[in-house]
């Protein structure tokens, strides 16, 4: 696919999301979907939301995958 092809969906389903956020629930719901059921949603002391994806980034490959299962987060 084409990059601006790619950033252009990116950019509208970023957008169709925001509208439907409005709790800390939905965005954990959310969070949950995009990251296979392994990110958390928790605030620090001053009351920003702080997400942990439960995914880490592999420096020379620039690949995503799951700290559990190793799976990637393209896949499935």
């Amino acid at each position: 696919m084409e990059l601006s092809k790619k950033q252009n969906e990116i950019r509208v389903l970023a957008k169709h999301l925001r509208q439907n956020i409005a709790t800390k629930a939905d965005l954990e719901s959310v969070m949950k979907e995009l990251f296979k059921g392994k990110a958390e949603v928790s605030s620090d002391n001053q009351g920003q939301l702080v997400v942990y994806t439960g995914h880490s980034y592999g420096l020379c490959s620039g690949d995503v995958s799951c700290m559990e299962t190793k799976e990637f987060l393209n896949e499935g």
